[in-house]
């Protein structure tokens, strides 16, 4: 083989005058269909069907049901994956095979007990997994690939409010859903800091050492019996968790004290006040 042979430019045909008049044709062809198919997706939506999320517009899965049935979209969606943190948090992901006519796509689905609307409670009080509906997670995750995958094969996805606009949707008839987690108290602020400052003073300001004290005053049994795992830190703890943390925290380290605060790390230190 002739050792140039590599570097011979290879020559790439020119496209003819016909066929890019048939390209872009064929391209303003989809266009069209694309916005005639938002234009109809929308008229058999109402404000009900849509969410504003982070001042964007989210078509839920009552929406996308109503349109993929307008549409023909057949779908089959596999059976759940179910994963679980360390922490005692866990998601689920669906997946789903869509089809229109000759076109199918493949599309995922999840959710998970971290998300605000789900760990957030009451004034915006964060909620342990155990506290939080397994079933619920799993549904949001179910009907969130089903929107996904709806809403993709349809190009029905980035939709604005002047899409909407267009069909008298606007945001002041939409549900909103606000995370917004309220500015933590003082004095949770000054609970924390003495919970933090008693946990270093026990483990010998060994940093790494007082993490797993902290994690073992703040785990709690699960709901099926299990041991949730604590805190690790001392920022993750909740307006609602301070005072019992701390509660637990005095207990032990005033018994600490009490014996002369000889223990030479955290891990001797007695936490039974913790359980």
């Amino acid at each position: 083989m002739n050792e140039n042979e590599n570097n011979v430019p290879m020559s790439v045909p020119a496209i003819a005058d016909d066929n890019i008049v048939a390209i872009a044709e064929a391209a303003e062809r989809r266009i069209q269909a694309i916005n005639k198919i938002k234009q109809i997706a929308l008229k058999v939506t109402n404000a009900s069907d849509w969410t504003n999320q982070g001042g964007k517009p989210y078509l839920q899965v009552s929406g996308s049901e109503k349109v993929g049935r307008t549409f023909g979209v057949s779908w089959r969606i596999d059976h759940p994956m179910w994963e679980v943190d360390e922490d005692g948090h866990y998601s689920y992901t669906f997946k789903g095979y869509f089809s229109l006519g000759m076109a199918e796509i493949e599309a995922i689905g999840t959710r998970s007990s971290r998300d605000p609307f789900f760990s957030t409670g009451k004034g915006g009080v964060p909620k342990p997994p155990s506290e939080i509906d397994r079933g619920d997670v799993k549904k949001a995750a179910y009907t969130n690939c089903l929107g996904n995958g709806i809403s993709r094969l349809l190009g029905l996805r980035n939709m604005t409010w002047e899409d909407l606009a267009t069909a008298n949707i606007t945001p002041d008839k939409v549900a909103g859903i606000d995370y917004k987690k309220p500015e933590m108290s003082d004095e949770a602020k000054g609970l924390k800091a003495e919970i933090q400052s008693m946990i270093l003073e026990m483990a010998n300001n060994d940093q790494e050492a007082a993490k797993g004290v902290l994690e073992k005053f703040t785990e709690f049994p699960g709901r099926d019996g299990s041991i949730v795992a604590g805190k690790r830190s001392i920022a993750q703890i909740s307006e609602k968790q301070a005072p019992v943390t701390h509660k637990k925290v005095k207990a032990a380290y005033d018994q600490w004290k009490g014996a002369g605060g000889n223990v030479g790390n955290a891990s001797g230190a007695d936490t039974s006040a913790a359980s």
